[in-house]
């Protein structure tokens, strides 16, 4: 290759890679009194009225609803009710034909009771002649006396038998010989059946002492509904009784009911890995939408904030100090940033100094500590560090986004 020919090469060269890096200079490090840009979207500190809100799905029961048990297992030999159906204190719900080991156990309570008052009956003709015989000095007073405790043990005896036996009549568990062996289950309020568990024929357990039993009916009061939720334990401290909710249905979005917090529980429940605490919502009025099992949106209404600054609760981070929001920086009347530095000596003139790409947010944010008050869904009070108008990154700028590679 000739001599000229070579250098005409070499000149080209240098001519575009210092091109290239003219262009690299004014991508990366701007103009003077530029910064680079960044894609970080801003709010903007207000005046506002900030009100804490807590958002559940509950669900809407009533507020008085019985599980109807028998007392003895059995198999249902009556079930004359349906679920919807209105029932009376006092009405049949079911009949329950006991079991043979309860049939039998029933049995041995009236033995018992027939067998303590033929034993009265004889201890006392027997002590009331040891009682004469005494009296005519024919017998000891060891033997009386032996005769007159057997009389009070035997009444004794008696008493308790007919109490136990008492005992199983009140619970409706029939004793008489004379009557129907069949228990009869009756409901314990007025109301209406919303469930009916059991069918006719099948077998059930009766509640006792170490058996829940099984649930034969449900009976409740529809005039009063209220709704349960369980609120997390992040949240219950924003919960306060009397606080006004507003409730609406799934089934009936445009119809909203309003209500107040009656109930908190005192401990919270582990419910899907989570901890909460349930909470009853008592409602101002009733209405036909409202039906057992429904699903209920419920927003509580906590403390209120009235005419605070406040910006939009993305625009708060927490860091291991405290908590911080980053301060758009604006821009002079010559178009620079505040806080841009112009260029010093040794740099090429019209270009700002080499900056850590790691460190470009600084160009255009400034991060500022302030002290938060109330919070809800959207907004946070500021009550040190920003003013009304102060623009704030809505996203940490200090984590740029990942773009994709462009040809």
């Amino acid at each position: 290759m000739k001599r000229g020919t070579r250098r005409t090469y070499l000149a080209l060269t240098v001519t575009v890679l210092v091109g290239a890096g003219v262009a690299w200079a004014v991508v990366t490090r701007g103009k003077e009194g530029e910064s680079p840009k960044l894609d970080t979207p801003l709010g903007k500190a207000a005046i506002t009225d900030v009100r804490v809100k807590v958002v559940e799905i509950g669900t809407v029961e009533p507020e008085v609803k019985v599980d109807v048990k028998s007392v003895l297992s059995g198999k249902v030999v009556a079930l004359p009710l349906r679920e919807g159906d209105v029932v009376r204190r006092g009405q049949l719900l079911a009949a329950i034909e006991p079991d043979v080991n309860q049939a039998q156990t029933l049995a041995a309570v009236r033995r018992n009771v027939n067998h303590a008052a033929i034993e009265l009956v004889d201890a006392e003709k027997d002590f009331r002649a040891k009682d004469e015989l005494l009296a005519g000095g024919l017998i000891s007073l060891e033997l009386h006396r032996a005769a007159e405790t057997r009389f009070k043990a035997a009444r004794e005896t008696l008493e308790a038998a007919r109490e136990k036996a008492s005992l199983l009549q009140a619970s409706g568990i029939p004793i008489d010989p004379e009557a129907s062996q069949v228990l009869h289950i009756a409901s314990p309020m007025d109301g209406v059946v919303i469930r009916r568990a059991v069918e006719l024929g099948d077998v059930v357990t009766g509640a006792g002492s170490f058996n829940a039993g099984t649930v034969i009916a449900t009976v409740a009061d529809l005039s009063s509904m209220i709704v349960k939720v369980g609120v997390n334990e992040v949240d219950i401290g924003k919960v306060r009784m009397s606080a006004p909710v507003t409730v609406t249905l799934d089934a009936y979005p445009k119809v909203s009911f309003n209500g107040r917090v009656s109930r908190i529980a005192p401990a919270a429940r582990l419910a899907d890995q989570v901890k909460v605490f349930d909470v009853e919502v008592r409602l101002d009025s009733q209405g036909r939408e409202l039906r057992t099992g429904m699903t209920a949106n419920i927003t509580i209404a906590g403390e209120i904030a009235e005419g605070v600054v406040a910006v939009p609760v993305e625009a708060v981070f927490r860091r291991e100090d405290g908590e911080v929001v980053y301060l758009h920086k604006k821009a002079d009347a010559g178009g620079k940033k505040a806080g841009a530095k112009a260029t010093g000596g040794g740099e090429e003139p019209g270009f700002l100094p080499a900056l850590d790409p790691k460190a470009l947010w600084k160009l255009h944010f400034e991060e500022r500590r302030v002290v938060t008050g109330l919070a809800s869904l959207s907004h946070a009070q500021v009550l040190e560090g920003l003013a009304e108008g102060d623009e704030v990154a809505l996203e940490d700028p200090t984590r740029p986004k990942k773009r994709e590679n462009q040809r």
